[in-house]
């Protein structure tokens, strides 16, 4: 799509924890030399939370989005919003973008996880605020599901992003529940735990939501684990990994596909970066 920032295109990945991150792979250098081998285009750098974060961390980070930047890796910023004080978030926001020489950033709105709390003029005034000092690229990443979450709230911001983000975590979804209320627009089901089907299933629904006035969407797949009930495991998460790269056929219909996440913890471990890496996504047909 013709006008959208090179740091929502294409094939890439969110960093959580720059340190930790690049612990994983040894040196910085190293991290990125493995982005470029997955045909990352994009990476999505945390650089603010609900703790702040000290002046070391701080320089780490500014050093790891120059290096990403250097190697051609266009760098967006994300942080968590949890809408207490809308106007401060958006603050926060502009200041942390300033502070880091980014021009391109995503707000994590997730309504109900970690005691966020948000109304839809809530986030009229947040997009408002954030929107009068930065120009740049913006947009939000939240649930993929999107009407069992509040869907008046990101209805409310569509008027000011460029982006939209669902996170489509599928474990082992789509449930008998969603297969239930939800049908293909052409009236035909969705087949049950299988990633792709979850996939389809929530762009449908993110179209829906959108309607007439449609804005790119990047998908964000499953590469963790540990997190269900009972838990979604290594094994489990590097299955349904693989049965998603072997079957989404719907890459003409998003911007981008990144990962949550790629470095730390629980997260994209060897098996899954060797999946990604036969893939070859940074050559798929994006939107």
């Amino acid at each position: 799509m013709a006008g959208i920032s090179k740091a929502f295109r294409k094939h890439g990945t969110f960093i959580y924890q720059v340190p930790a991150t690049v612990a994983r792979y040894g040196t910085s250098a190293l991290a990125i030399e493995a982005l470029k081998e997955a045909q990352m285009a994009h990476a999505w750098v945390r650089i603010h939370s609900r703790i702040p974060y000290d002046a070391a961390d701080k320089r780490i980070i500014a050093a790891f989005i120059d290096e990403l930047k250097a190697a051609g890796i266009a760098v967006a910023g994300w942080g968590w919003c949890d809408g207490s004080d809308p106007i401060a978030d958006a603050k926060l926001a502009i200041k942390e973008i300033t502070s880091f020489g980014l021009s391109d950033y995503i707000a994590d709105i997730e309504h109900g996880v970690h005691g966020a709390n948000w109304q839809p003029d809530e986030i009229k005034k947040f997009c408002t605020r954030l929107r009068q000092d930065f120009t740049g690229a913006f947009g939000i990443t939240t649930f993929p599901l999107i009407d069992w979450h509040e869907p008046e709230l990101m209805k409310a911001a569509l008027p000011f992003v460029d982006m939209f983000n669902p996170q489509v975590y599928w474990h082992h979804f789509p449930t008998k529940k969603m297969l239930r209320q939800f049908k293909r627009p052409d009236g035909s089901a969705y087949s049950g735990d299988k990633a792709q089907d979850y996939a389809d299933l929530c762009l449908d629904r993110w179209d829906r939501l959108m309607g007439a006035t449609p804005k790119p969407i990047v998908v964000t797949g499953q590469a963790y684990w540990g997190e269900g009930e009972p838990p979604f495991g290594q094994g489990d998460a590097e299955d349904k990994l693989d049965e998603f790269l072997a079957s989404f056929a719907g890459y003409n219909r998003i911007a981008g596909l990144n990962w949550w996440h790629f470095g730390g913890g629980d997260s994209m471990s060897h098996r899954m970066r060797n999946s990604i890496n036969k893939a070859k996504l940074g050559t798929k047909p994006y939107k």
